[in-house]
């Protein structure tokens, strides 16, 4: 009965918490439900909409290859694993780019964050995500790949040898950095010092040299292990002032991190349901998108928005 009562939320904002499906019911019933039974009415109305994940995993390779065929240019790769029971599939990756993002890569800042975050299904997934940043500074997804536990667990590795593999990744065309949020983050776990914190994020975000080198001297003097820790990683990594001018001003993941938050509603739906979703919210980006280029090019205005308050300041 709750689950019957959810379902026009669940359409709407499949986002929407436990909290406020509690006082729903108490609002409407004058009943107060447990927060197990709001959890349980609310995986049963995705369900009832959306189907089970095993059925949306039937249906992915048929909704996908209707999403290439009406959508030209768009990428769509899918991978299973094979048990002992040849009639049993795992599913192990599925990876997909919208044409659309693909053709506006070219006029975006060459840059790519790349991020990944849980979903909240029964089965361990990831969802991993490539992002860049359009003229007027605003995210433009690139691609999306939902893959199991066991891989999502070497991700990193994996993107670590896709950067080193691919030539187009490689000086003069292409380089790989760290994320400075990150390397603080694995710095204070190793460290548990607030202060090395700090003083790693200083040393990271600085554009002198000086400064650079009077904040590493600084960490040397606190303690010789965590100096020793930042010198062994290669400066260009995660420092600015090495950084060669290849992200200019971009030092964290941030930009991956927003569009998370975005696509929060998503992650506790079935898989077809989630590549669908995207795709809806894609369409509303780009058609608002195209609006205010539209604007632009009617006012005569000769640069972008964020470039104009730029110069404005």
């Amino acid at each position: 009965m709750v689950a019957q009562t959810l379902l026009g939320i669940v359409h709407c904002d499949p986002s929407y918490e436990i909290k406020y499906i509690m006082e729903s019911v108490k609002d409407k019933y004058g009943y107060q439900i447990s927060y197990t039974k709001a959890w349980r009415s609310l995986k049963r109305a995705v369900e009832i909409f959306y189907g089970t994940w095993e059925s949306s995993v039937q249906l992915l390779l048929k909704y996908m290859r209707a999403l290439c065929k009406y959508n030209p240019g768009t990428v769509f790769e899918c991978k299973h694993l094979r048990s002992n029971n040849e009639s049993i599939k795992t599913l192990n990756y599925v990876l997909w780019a919208f044409r659309p993002s693909i053709d506006g890569f070219r006029h975006c800042w060459k840059i790519i964050s790349i991020d990944s975050t849980h979903l909240y299904t029964k089965y361990k997934h990831k969802i991993l995500i490539s992002v860049t940043l359009d003229a007027n500074n605003q995210m433009l997804p690139l691609a999306f790949t939902i893959v199991d536990e066991e891989t999502s667990d070497s991700w990193k590795l994996m993107v670590l040898r896709a950067a080193e593999d691919l030539h187009y990744f490689q000086p003069p065309h292409g380089v790989h950095r760290f994320c400075l949020r990150h390397v603080c983050s694995n710095f204070n776990a190793r460290f548990k010092d607030l202060h090395l914190k700090d003083l790693c994020w200083e040393a990271g975000k600085q554009h002198q040299v000086c400064m650079f080198d009077a904040t590493m001297e600084a960490i040397r003097n606190k303690n010789i292990l965590a100096h020793m820790y930042l010198a062994g990683i290669s400066k260009e990594k995660w420092s600015m002032t090495h950084d060669g001018g290849w992200r200019p001003g971009v030092i964290t993941t941030n930009m991956s991190e927003c569009l998370n938050s975005v696509l929060k509603g998503a992650r506790r739906l079935p898989i077809s349901a989630i590549v669908h979703l995207i795709l809806l919210r894609y369409l509303q980006y780009f058609i608002e998108r195209v609006a205010k280029g539209q604007r632009i090019v009617q006012e005569n205005q000769l640069w972008s928005d964020y470039a104009c308050h730029k110069y404005e300041k």
